[in-house]
């Protein structure tokens, strides 16, 4: 999101307005591309991450290196605290992607 729009939606937010969801990775705000990721997977847990499509793809793709099987909330103990572990690492990484690339683009101009 650009500084204009940030300004914009602070704004709306502060006069009581709601703001639009934007991705929890990298920021995107469109809301044609905007999903509802569940975090621990869909059939284990209600919490829930707005994500863009792309960025829901790739952690999506993380977890279902896991066979159905392992990821069903049918699964052992450990099998449910290993999905759990790598569905959080997946999204972490995202965003600490993120977080390296924007620290890189603001050391280039200073």
């Amino acid at each position: 999101m650009d500084k204009d729009g940030y300004r914009k939606n602070i704004s709306k937010y502060k006069k009581g307005k709601k703001p639009p969801i934007v991705c929890a990775v990298c920021g995107e705000d469109n809301p044609k591309v905007i999903e509802i990721h569940h975090v621990e997977g869909r059939n284990n847990s209600d919490w829930v991450k707005p994500l863009c499509k792309n960025c829901h793809a790739k952690i999506t793709a993380e977890q279902n290196k896991l066979s159905p099987k392992v990821r069903s909330s049918d699964a052992s103990l450990q099998n449910k605290r290993a999905f759990n572990i790598i569905s959080i690492g997946a999204l972490l990484r995202e965003l600490g992607n993120r977080l390296i690339n924007l620290g890189m683009e603001m050391t280039v101009n200073v």
